[in-house]
């Protein structure tokens, strides 16, 4: 009876261990299962908005985007290449004035939940030439380039054919109200020409 007693301590102290360390297993657990989910939520919203293109679903495609985001994205490249025109043409301050704002305005009144069909017919055989066959999403995907640039904040770099000298379709995605949303979009440029100097001595 003494020894049971004096046990009782010991066997108390091992199930509090044991609990304890149960408790932990889960805790770790769930932080795992946390993350995994984190890690693979920006991919999946990217298949959904490759599957809502592709069946022309523009409710649930308009869903992941931040329009006023969005908006000020296309309106940033619209005027940026404008400026650059603007530059090569030598155009008056009021030219330049009125085109900035009627850009602008053209921008705004297009980039809506309202015209999302339309951008998007417009968008795609824009980007993929005519004499090229269209690519599934999964062959895009496969292809694409991303990174996590902040905790919060998502890239995707997409080749497309056709396009093999310019810039990739970026497209960058934030967690807003805990869903990943589209905020920019760079559609693809020509890129900037490598300039290479000539190592090859001079005859001085």
């Amino acid at each position: 009876m003494t020894a049971l007693t004096s046990a009782g301590p010991f066997v108390r102290r091992a199930a509090s261990l044991n609990t304890l360390q149960a408790a932990r297993r889960v805790c770790v657990g769930a932080s795992a299962a946390a993350l995994g989910l984190y890690l693979a939520s920006p991919f999946v919203t990217l298949w959904n908005i490759g599957s809502a293109i592709q069946t022309h679903d523009m409710m649930a495609l308009g869903q992941v985007i931040n329009w006023s985001e969005l908006d000020a994205s296309i309106k940033h490249q619209t005027l940026s290449g404008l400026h650059l025109e603007q530059a090569s043409d030598d155009l008056p301050d009021f030219g330049s004035s009125f085109a900035t704002t009627a850009v602008s305005n053209a921008v705004d009144f297009t980039v809506t939940q309202a015209n999302l069909g339309t951008l998007v017919d417009q968008a795609v055989p824009a980007a993929i030439p005519a004499n090229q066959p269209a690519p599934s999403f999964a062959s895009l995907v496969e292809k694409a380039s991303v990174r996590f640039t902040r905790i919060d904040q998502f890239e995707v770099d997409v080749p497309l054919p056709g396009h093999e000298h310019d810039t990739p379709l970026k497209i960058e995605m934030r967690i807003q109200n805990w869903r990943w949303k589209v905020t920019k979009v760079e559609f693809p440029t020509a890129r900037a020409p490598i300039m290479q100097a000539s190592v090859a001595p001079s005859n001085a």
